[in-house]
C-alpha cells in the first residue's frame, strides 16, 4: 500500500515582514513573496492599551509573537521593511532575530519630504 503525501504547491520558506511604527502603535504584517498576508501582529493583539503600544517593549513582544508564529509555519528566512518614526523600530528587529528567524535584508521605506508643501502665509496682527 502506497501512501500519497500531500505537498504544498508554491510553498516558499521566505517571507516579507513589514513593520509600521507610528507614534501610537506598532503593526507588523507578514506576507509571502506574492503579497498574500500570512499573519499580523499589533500592540492591541497583546492586550497593551494606550500609549504603551508604541514603546520599545511592545515592539519586541509583538515581533517575538509573530516570529514564533512564523517558525510554526516553517518560515525561517525573512526580508524586513520598516516604515515610520516610532520608538519600537529597532527593538522589533531585535525581537524578531531572538526567535531564531534569519533576516536576509532590512529596507527602510520611511517617507521623507524633500521640500514638502508650501508653508501657510504668516499671520498679520
Amino acid at each position: 500500500m502506497l501512501l500519497k503525501l500531500k505537498t504544498i504547491k508554491n510553498f516558499n520558506p521566505i517571507a516579507i515582514v513589514s513593520i509600521f511604527s507610528s507614534s501610537n502603535n506598532i503593526i507588523i504584517n507578514v506576507s509571502d513573496i506574492s503579497n498574500k498576508t500570512i499573519c499580523v501582529g499589533s500592540g492591541g493583539l497583546l492586550g497593551i492599551k494606550g500609549a504603551k503600544r508604541s514603546t520599545s517593549y511592545a515592539g519586541q513582544a509583538i515581533s517575538a509573537l509573530v516570529g514564533k508564529k512564523l517558525l510554526t509555519l516553517g518560515i525561517q528566512y525573512v526580508y524586513v521593511k520598516i516604515k515610520g518614526f516610532g520608538h519600537g523600530r529597532y527593538s522589533s528587529l531585535k525581537g524578531l532575530s531572538h526567535t531564531g528567524i534569519k533576516i536576509l535584508s532590512i529596507l527602510d521605506s520611511t517617507p521623507t519630504p524633500f521640500n514638502g508643501c508650501k508653508a501657510p502665509k504668516k499671520r498679520r496682527m
